[in-house]
């Protein structure tokens, strides 16, 4: 993991298209899933005259650092390196670090003023370093890179987080509304429930799921629902419905113009915590949600084990739901929109894209020059269907209309690039060529019945110098005294004090220093 490697990226998908299968080689597309004929005219930004040629005659050696999840990063050997190696005449190696480890690299890296030539930056990082002159402007130099302009988002995205007139990064892209509940319909139609509308319907529901053996197994073995921490243990995961619904904010959010956060909204928090503790008492709630990992409640969705869970769209056609066909070939998901709370208020998990990727300012103009083309190729049509699809006649073939997955997508990953690093702002990111068009359909209408209840975090972008050093320390200790509610172990009003606790720990102070943060924006 900590040795260089040959490219790779966060991902879900790969896209290409060849003049022929035997080429190995990636044709122009339209659209993703209407790859354009092999005659049709570039497209990709990528350089064709000879004058573009000659600007890449000396080969050069791009180094990029990306974290790695599940599975690790590419081999050395990958086809993706390979082509690229020959597409750009480079030499193009990843440093893959554990998520775990991610941090602790780049401060020793930080330390020996060692960078690499690109690499990926989570919100705090990026902040943290980004007016030490160690991330290159790439404002000046899109002109050049229409792609790059096109398919990220635009000046907003490509202006977030930067100084005003600064491009110090391109964002990593994730779907805002990414996750949706999903409930078992075939639960709901044994037990002759309808689909819930409010909270009150949801906690009913979900106690006849855990109550009224839904799976007909005489046992009593079933949760209504699951959740879990995040892998910092500084909120819940799964539940972002539930929290909406009682009017708490999105980590942060506005209230008469300022800023507030979750931790300080009292009546909320002990409506929330009344909730879960009910649903906890009795059984509704799965007893293990505080030593869950992340994505055990979907495991436990997936095994027949819960009736709703906080699923991302397609990951859900293309895993959870085949998974929970195994066990129960009459299983059945539909979509279950955010509950309506007390007030009316709904809202769903939204995520904001603060993962940056930045370019060391300090490369050579050639490097700089190399890795901007590279990166302009990646989200251009041509380059998002390889890096969604992979390489065709490798991962893929094409015959007719029709496109067939190939054993060598499954072992040689060529969505990396697309997961882990660099994607177009793209709603099918997730989506293959060779997917079911119903699927599609249904995967982009779970997205569209999402988009209404965005529940936005108004500091996603901004920055608190306490928050960086402390927040994590003083979150930690305020879920330790939110779950102990939630478990029964404490009164509902004891979150009165642990409030105050958090406030005093520094919650005040962070406070301030986003709302001076956010009255920055605003000028």
């Amino acid at each position: 993991m900590k040795k260089w490697l040959s490219i790779s990226i966060v991902g879900l998908l790969a896209a290409s298209m060849a003049a022929g299968c035997s080429s190995g080689k990636p044709a122009a597309t339209g659209k993703d899933n209407n790859p354009a004929p092999a005659s049709a005219p570039d497209k990709t930004g990528a350089p064709s005259a000879s004058s573009a040629q000659d600007e890449l005659k000396d080969k050069l050696e791009l180094n990029i650092m990306a974290i790695s999840y599940e599975g690790g990063g590419w081999p050395a050997n990958n086809p993706m390196i390979d082509y690229l190696n020959k597409k750009f005449n480079i030499d193009l190696k990843f440093q893959w670090i554990s998520q775990d480890n991610y941090k602790e690299k780049l401060n020793v890296m930080a330390a020996s003023g060692e960078f690499p030539d690109s690499f990926l930056l989570m919100k705090d990082d990026f902040l943290k370093w980004r007016d030490k002159g160690i991330f290159l402007d790439i404002k000046p130099l899109l002109a050049k890179y229409p792609n790059l302009a096109k398919q990220l988002g635009g000046e907003e995205q490509l202006q977030f987080m930067s100084p005003k007139g600064k491009y110090y990064s391109f964002p990593y892209y994730q779907i805002e509304t990414q996750t949706s509940f999903g409930i078992r319909k075939d639960w709901l139609d044994k037990l002759g429930l309808q689909m819930p509308q409010t909270l009150d319907d949801f906690y009913n529901v979900t106690k006849a799921f855990a109550k009224q053996d839904p799976d007909g197994n005489g046992k009593n073995d079933t949760y209504g629902f699951s959740a879990s921490l995040l892998a910092n243990k500084t909120d819940f995961k799964h539940i972002d419905q539930i929290k909406a619904a009682y009017g708490l904010v999105n980590t942060w959010g506005l209230k008469d113009g300022k800023v507030i956060s979750w931790h300080s909204q009292n009546k909320e928090l002990k409506d929330f915590a009344a909730f879960m503790a009910k649903a906890y008492a009795e059984g509704v709630l799965d007893k293990d949600f505080a030593i869950n990992k992340v994505k055990d409640p979907q495991d436990k969705y997936e095994a027949g084990k819960v009736g709703i869970d906080d699923v991302v769209p397609n990951v859900f056609y293309q895993t959870i739901e085949p998974n929970l066909k195994k066990i129960d070939p009459k299983g059945e998901t539909v979509q279950l929109l955010p509950p309506k709370g007390p007030t009316g208020l709904q809202g769903t998990a939204t995520n904001a894209i603060t993962q940056r990727i930045v370019i060391n300012a300090k490369i050579d103009a050639k490097k700089q020059d190399r890795l901007m083309k590279l990166f302009d190729y990646l989200v251009s049509d041509e380059g998002n269907t390889l890096t969604k699809n992979g390489i065709e006649g490798v991962h893929y073939k094409k015959e007719g209309d029709k496109y067939t997955k190939l054993d060598a997508f499954d072992k040689d990953r060529p969505i990396l690039i697309s997961a882990w690093y660099l994607r177009r702002f793209d709603l099918n990111t997730q989506i293959r060529l060779w997917d079911d068009k119903t699927m599609v359909d249904n995967v982009n209408k779970w997205f569209k019945n999402s988009e209404p209840f965005k529940w936005t975090n108004v500091a996603a972008g901004l920055e608190s110098p306490t928050d960086t050093k402390n927040g994590t320390t003083i979150d930690q200790k305020f879920m330790t005294a939110l779950i102990k509610v939630i478990m029964g172990e404490q009164p509902v009003d004891s979150l009165d004090q642990a409030v105050e606790q958090w406030k005093k720990d520094g919650g005040d102070k962070i406070t301030q220093e986003y709302n001076e943060a956010y009255q920055q924006t605003q000028k």
